[in-house]
């Protein structure tokens, strides 16, 4: 039987076994009785039902959002289309999902060590247990996370929701009101949870005024029968805000022909409801478009040959005239011993007398003196004061990618959930425009470690990453192996043909709290650049440097995080935010500015 039930905010991972959470009696959502949301329109919010099971197990449990009704108009709703596709990335009409949490244990002895992920100052809060990632959808194979659900006693099962508020002018600003219904086959009681969601009266943006990127490598062999099983992935990224780079566009020597295809997905038109898709971003294309993934020599090896290949791409993009970033990934991570090649290859570049010499030339490092004048973009997984103060003068671009903390948010399964949201607060904070994530779907192990090509069970095995240091102590501190429970991981599988026992039955990409939490934390990001592009740029900095004291360059070595790993104290910073930006178009109303 159902021994509580509560709700609690989107900025939560409640484990399995956590029946005393702090945060059972109230949170930013939840009073002990009601569930209270609020939104913009163009948004998806999310808060997450746990189901707590007394001595005994709960079998047949369902759970269902009713349509949200405005309170003073009855014809003014927030509803799902009557007939949704069976395909999950097909958003058309679909504005309310839920989704079942599925747990990964990590035990003690496999719980992540510092070494890339976190600072031995600075570690997660739950390092080990039933951690919930994996978000299943409601039509999954029974048993695998679709509904009804089994329920071990004393032990919670959660539920993801997702709402989504259109950008329509026609959804009018107010409370909208509906129920969460609980049922289940033991006890045939049904519970109701009343939701009531506060619309202000303002929009976010299509566009993202924040890049985010993630690799994702083909896995048509987990889809044989889903020809478009790629468009899916990028529907789901870009209904999340994130753009998806590595496929063979990116990967492979200049091509017109496969260029012109790919052409939909840069000026937007692909993503329109004829093609499955609705949400933010509609018809706004991705905004970044790497060249060689990883150091792919697409550009050659001879010089004159490779002058030509940088002059097609830049010439391409300018008759383009699209509006993101292009960039030729140069090399990833190098080590000193490949100074001497960057600084050959960018002079070769450089030296075109076409537009090749423009072609911006990227590497996942912080600022390096001795290769300053080849690179373009510094993409560093920790950024330094020298980073900051040298691409100040320079002009070139300096991003960040992953995660370490305290200087920003870690990327692992045992991360508190605000982890991927806070990486957005410290991009506004500041002024850090390109956030780089190096995997998203690595189910089949990379060529590193003892684990290099297998398949992996991720739903079953938390390390997703496995790397064996050996005489490289300068770079890779002490050799030994390193691991990742979750590294590399956003997307789920949603047909598991490797470990049949898996298989979801979902013809698609299965998401999870961590790519919701990125979701979260770029759609702050707006919040905040709302609030600055209606005058109150002191006021939204200001909310920033609360919610994030010190990170990045400012990070205090050896010290905790600074910022608050709990999910209601982000509501209160968004909450501020959204108030800005409402006191703003009541000053525009009344003509005060």
């Amino acid at each position: 039987m159902i021994h509580s039930l509560w709700a609690v905010n989107d900025g939560e991972k409640v484990l399995k076994d956590d029946l005393s959470n702090e945060n059972k009696s109230s949170n930013s959502v939840w009073d002990g009785g009601t569930i209270r949301l609020f939104a913009a329109r163009n948004e998806t919010v999310a808060f997450q039902v746990i189901i707590e099971a007394g001595q005994s197990d709960i079998d047949g449990l369902r759970v269902e959002v009713s349509e949200l009704v405005h309170e003073s108009h009855s014809d003014t709703r927030i509803a799902n289309s009557d007939k949704l596709s069976e395909d999950p990335t097909d958003y058309v009409g679909r504005r309310i999902e839920v989704f079942t949490q599925h747990y990964l244990y990590v035990s003690p002895e496999l719980s992540t060590p510092p070494q890339w992920f976190y600072h031995a100052s600075a570690p997660p809060l739950h390092r080990s247990g039933w951690i919930p990632d994996a978000l299943i959808p409601a039509n999954a194979n029974s048993r695998l996370g679709g509904q009804p659900v089994h329920v071990s006693a004393r032990s919670n099962q959660g539920f993801w929701i997702d709402i989504y508020t259109p950008n329509d002018d026609l959804l009018k600003s107010g409370l909208y009101c509906g129920n969460v219904t609980v049922r289940c086959n033991d006890d045939g009681m049904v519970h109701k949870l009343p939701v009531e969601l506060q619309l202000y009266d303002f929009a976010l943006p299509d566009e993202n005024h924040s890049l985010t990127f993630v690799y994702a490598n083909e896995v048509s062999n987990y889809f044989p029968d889903t020809p478009d099983i790629n468009d899916r992935f990028r529907r789901m990224a870009h209904r999340h805000r994130f753009d998806i780079v590595g496929y063979d566009v990116h990967n492979k020597p200049f091509d017109h022909e496969q260029l012109e295809r790919y052409t939909p997905y840069l000026d937007g038109s692909f993503f329109m409801k004829a093609n499955g898709y609705e949400g933010p971003g509609e018809q706004v294309g991705e905004r970044v478009f790497p060249i060689g993934m990883y150091g792919a020599q697409v550009l050659g090896d001879e010089a004159e040959a490779m002058q030509r290949e940088a002059d097609k791409w830049v010439d391409y993009f300018d008759n383009l005239n699209w509006p993101g970033s292009y960039f030729c990934y140069l090399i990833d991570e190098p080590l000193p011993d490949k100074y001497e090649w960057i600084n050959e290859q960018a002079k070769i570049v450089h030296a075109s007398e076409g537009g090749g010499r423009k072609l911006p030339l990227f590497t996942t490092r912080c600022f390096t003196p001795e290769i300053k004048e080849a690179i373009d973009i510094w993409c560093a997984h920790t950024i330094d004061p020298q980073s900051v103060e040298e691409c100040g003068k320079s002009g070139d671009k300096l991003w960040f990618y992953n995660g370490y903390r305290p200087y920003h948010g870690s990327i692992i399964l045992e991360a508190e959930a605000v982890d991927m949201r806070v990486n957005s607060w410290l991009r506004f904070r500041y002024g850090i425009e390109g956030y780089f994530i190096w995997h998203s779907n690595h189910w089949r192990h990379n060529h590193q470690g003892p684990r290099s090509n297998w398949h992996q069970n991720v739903f079953h095995y938390p390390v997703t990453f496995m790397y064996v240091a050996k005489n490289e102590a300068t770079y890779y501190g002490e050799d030994g192996v390193h691991w990742g429970n979750g590294d590399g991981i956003l997307f789920y599988p949603g047909r598991e043909p490797f470990f049949r026992e898996q298989d979801r039955g979902i013809n698609g990409p299965i998401s999870s709290i961590r790519m919701k939490n990125l979701r979260r934390g770029i759609q702050d990001y707006e919040y905040l650049w709302l609030a600055a592009q209606r005058g109150f740029r002191a006021e939204a900095d200001a909310i920033a440097q609360e919610a994030v004291p010190t990170g990045m360059h400012e990070t205090v070595a050896n010290e905790q995080i600074s910022w608050s790993p709990r999910g209601s104290d982000w509501d209160v910073y968004r909450r501020k935010t959204a108030e800005l930006i409402v006191s703003a178009e009541r000053l525009a109303d009344t003509g005060s500015v």
